[in-house]
């Protein structure tokens, strides 16, 4: 268990660092460069799964961004998104865990546990995490989830002002919740989980997250995050 845990901060801690180094070292984009209220689409053709993301976001190209070169077999990005302005950086990615390692897929079957785990490790490269969101569990179009939301303040020269980084972690369970299935479906074991990184240096931009939308498969659209989570968010925003 113990190498399954140096394994699993290893992997989080990389690819943190990875997305807010792509996002530092990105030239700042104008703000009329993207469909501000716009929605861009991105789909994994392997689970038929497309999401819905605010068009500010600039997907990176995959051979210039190491993120998304997959900084782990067991950890694969499948997209890695940026918005740069002069004022703030914010980045969201979208990975899927798979049963390539069955270690950590089991850890992300509990996704309450293991999202609170991955933020901290996450940012404590930075300083002392604070968690604003403990654990919250939900459900999109019947998948498990759960979302965590931390802060980190790092620390700065006396008579600078400290930046703070914001960061939420929602992973959800590939797998429908067994309260839709009728009793006479079958079980299906576990084959994946999806997680949703956003990572901004300005609390009020947490508000973006209430305009990414999900679609599994042939299903409705349905949002990435319930009105109860949002008004939750919403008022971390507004500290």
């Amino acid at each position: 268990m113990n190498g399954m845990s140096a394994s699993v901060q290893e992997i989080a801690s990389r690819s943190v660092f990875l997305l807010l180094l792509a996002c530092a070292t990105t030239s700042p984009q104008a703000a009329g460069d993207h469909g501000s209220g716009t929605l861009k689409s991105f789909h994994d053709d392997i689970l038929n799964i497309t999401y819905f993301y605010p068009g500010e976001f600039v997907p990176a190209p995959p051979a210039s961004t190491p993120a998304l070169a997959g900084t782990s077999k067991c950890m694969q990005p499948t997209l890695f998104a940026y918005s740069v302005t002069p004022i703030e950086n914010s980045s969201f990615a979208l990975t899927t865990i798979d049963n390539t390692c069955p270690e950590i897929l089991r850890a992300a079957s509990q996704p309450g546990p293991f999202t609170r785990e991955q933020i901290v490790r996450q940012l404590k490269q930075y300083g002392d995490p604070t968690i604003i969101l403990a654990p919250t569990n939900y459900t999109i179009a019947g998948h498990p989830a759960s979302i965590t939301v931390a802060l980190v303040t790092i620390p700065a020269d006396p008579g600078k002002v400290a930046p703070i980084i914001y960061a939420a972690k929602a992973c959800a369970l590939g797998s429908v919740s067994l309260r839709t299935r009728k009793r006479s479906d079958p079980v299906e074991p576990l084959t994946d989980v999806l997680c949703f990184d956003f990572t901004t240096q300005n609390s009020v931009m947490l508000n973006q997250m209430f305009s990414f939308i999900i679609q599994f498969e042939n299903s409705p659209l349905e949002p990435m995050f319930p009105g109860s989570i949002i008004r939750n968010i919403g008022g971390i925003s507004r500290r």
